[in-house]
């Protein structure tokens, strides 16, 4: 069984390479398989990007392309009211002086062969900072939007409309990382990465997005965010890949890599680009600098486990309820950091005082134990022993170094 599965990873890899660059699958896999490759690819959200390489191939009455043919219309409709959902937005933001810019959705889109195939469910709108997010939700909540009930991060408002799509409006550029330096250098870079916008036709409909250097470290830091968290799965590697396929020249990998190194995200930035040049077929005469440094042979080890992991871990770490956080190495420091750092996460407010932390960690130690066993129904060892596996791969990148 553990054979067959990885020959399905392989087989949809293929045939993504074959998707991800508009070009015909150079080998199908036996028909046998497809029911298989086409489960595996529905759970990474990728299962439409296969259309026109597996539909032309499927008899019109088979399940499989019925199945195909279905996910596809499904999110070609999706991509439309996202698309146009978005012109409204940032125009009426416009119209009240607060000035966004759409970060992935319908602007990475953009960027594959066919955009509307690329699945996403919600609008990500980048502000100057909290004053403007609150701002915006209050034009938002005078045209019928409302405050999503659960608010789960700290770097986004999220609200809705009638439609049920969600809005989020970024106030910044991500979740505060276990880094000072990080988060640091960060707040200090987002009113740049806002000037830094053009205006891009997406499917005839013009938006502001971020010029390339930069809309490729929002990818990169979207990327690291969740695989610091629960992880993410092939779809994100396929934005890496259509993002750098466009060729962009030697300037944008350069100040991407600048950023990057600044950053301290370089390392992880060069393992994501080796494993798609490796595995989804990114040309690596586009990414010259990113790999410049890269030791194949030395790094092949971490290259298998990191498309594991992603592998594993499915649309943002859904697979399984045991994978919460990556530790960022394997020692008891490194547990206590992590520790620490979601204790500051979950009581903004009060971690700011030194003195109620030892009170903080009881609560967050009581109530990280009470929602693995009654909600998530997974022990606490088996979520620590999930992350300091994962934290193995994160030391090896030398993250925030």
């Amino acid at each position: 069984m553990r054979q067959q599965m990885e020959e399905e990873q392989w087989d949809l890899c293929r045939l993504l390479d074959a998707a991800l660059h508009g070009r015909p699958a150079e080998m199908l896999p036996p028909a046998e398989k497809y029911g298989a490759i086409l489960e595996l690819a529905d759970r990474h959200r990728v299962l439409p990007l296969l259309y026109d390489v597996l539909a032309p191939k499927l008899p019109e009455e088979d399940e499989n392309r019925k199945r195909l043919e279905k996910r596809s219309a499904e999110t070609v409709r999706q991509s439309y009211r996202l698309l146009f959902l978005g012109k409204y937005v940032t125009g009426l933001l416009r119209e009240h002086g607060i000035e966004t810019v759409l970060l992935k959705g319908s602007g990475t889109a953009g960027l594959y062969p066919v955009p509307e195939l690329r699945k996403s469910g919600d609008i990500d709108l980048l502000v100057a900072d909290q004053k403007a997010g609150e701002k915006a939700y209050e034009v938002l909540h005078e045209h019928g939007f409302r405050k999503a009930p659960e608010q789960h991060a700290h770097h986004h408002i999220v609200c809705v409309g009638t439609e049920q799509i969600g809005i989020e409006i970024h106030v910044a550029l991500a979740e505060p990382f276990d880094s000072k330096s990080v988060n640091e250098w960060l707040a200090a870079h987002q009113a740049e990465f806002l000037a830094h916008c053009e205006r891009t036709a997406v499917m005839g409909v013009e938006f502001p997005v971020l010029q390339p250097a930069y809309h490729a470290f929002y990818l990169l830091l979207h990327m690291l965010q969740h695989f610091l968290r629960a992880g993410f799965g092939l779809k994100l590697l396929c934005d890496w890949v259509v993002f750098w396929e466009k060729g962009y020249g030697s300037g944008v990998e350069e100040h991407f890599c600048s950023m990057a190194e600044d950053c301290r995200v370089m390392g992880f930035a060069r393992l994501v680009t080796a494993v798609c040049v490796k595995y989804l077929g990114l040309s690596g005469e586009k990414v010259p600098l990113l790999l410049c440094r890269f030791d194949w042979e030395a790094e092949a080890a971490n290259l298998e486990a990191f498309l594991t992991e992603i592998l594993e871990a499915e649309e943002f770490g859904k697979s399984s309820a045991d994978r919460m956080v990556a530790l960022r190495g394997t020692g008891w420091r490194d547990y206590c950091r992590e520790f620490h750092h979601q204790m500051l996460l979950t009581y903004p407010g009060a971690g700011r005082y030194r003195i109620l932390h030892p009170v903080l960690w009881v609560m967050m130690f009581c109530g990280f134990a009470y929602r693995n066993v009654k909600m998530r129904r997974v022990s606490g060892y088996a979520v620590l022993k999930k992350a300091r596996a994962r934290g193995k791969l994160v030391e090896e990148m030398k993250l925030f170094r």
